[in-house]
């Protein structure tokens, strides 16, 4: 068991996160934690600590113990602690099989909610979670800006930043704000047709087309090119988004 007197969280000492792990653990329902309390202090504004690498083995066991309908906390938080903690040293014993289990948790997960009702935003924080357990350290911080509609990017060129634009009615990149039915210059977004450029990216466009709907249509998205609306220059939405976090 981890001292957490001894660990840190966003507020100091994790004694409080501690507690609120350990009696998740002594049988705590899913529903029972305040998940907004552990996630401001294990994963606060995308800022991991020592206590949040430990939590691991925690979440992944309240996963494996909850049904497919619960899982969606532990994992998705879990999923945004490895992406965001590589600055975290990791010395704990098993950590790599306790990302494998994750992986393999939430995979089973996916499987499960794939045809239930408005699963759409619960499937993509979990697709997000799985590149986060692989390594993958783009999509697995950012995935979840579709849900958004928009996301940040910055010009390769010009350092110019960028409005990402793809919701159910267009895609486009702008550098100009454009919320309110403002007339700004767009540049559309090509979604493209070249092979996928890793392991990754080919199982999350597989991904897409298995779960279907909106999701098939905006994630071949992220991987397309488009042009800066300021200087001209043609990019990558993917190395847009990577310059702007």
């Amino acid at each position: 068991m981890p001292d957490w007197m001894s660990l840190h969280d966003a507020y100091g000492s994790a004694e409080s996160a501690g507690a609120m792990l350990d009696a998740l653990d002594a049988g705590a329902g899913i529903a029972e934690v305040d998940w907004d309390e552990l996630w401001s202090r294990l994963c606060h504004q995308s800022t991991v600590y020592t206590a949040s690498v430990h939590a691991l083995p925690y979440l992944l066991r309240a996963a494996l113990r909850g049904s497919p309908e619960t899982r969606l906390e532990p994992l998705v938080l879990a999923g945004a602690i490895v992406a965001h903690g590589d600055d975290v040293p990791v010395v704990l014993p098993g950590h790599a099989q306790v990302l494998q289990s994750l992986d393999d948790c939430t995979v089973q997960t996916l499987r499960q909610r794939r045809d239930a009702p408005g699963a759409e935003t619960d499937v993509v924080y979990l697709l997000q979670a799985v590149l986060a357990f692989r390594g993958e350290r783009l999509w697995s911080r950012h995935l979840a800006g579709v849900l958004q509609g928009e996301l940040s990017g910055v010009c390769p060129a010009c350092r110019s930043d960028l409005y990402i634009v793809i919701d159910d009615a267009q895609a486009f990149v702008t550098d100009q704000e454009w919320i309110g039915g403002r007339s700004v210059p767009t540049a559309p977004i090509d979604g493209g047709d070249r092979p996928p450029a890793s392991e990754a990216e080919a199982w999350l466009l597989g991904m897409a087309q298995t779960h279907g709907g909106a999701l098939a249509e905006k994630l071949p998205l992220l991987f397309g090119t488009s042009r800066c609306t300021h200087c001209g220059v043609a990019l990558e939405i993917g190395e847009a988004v990577r310059l702007a976090s």
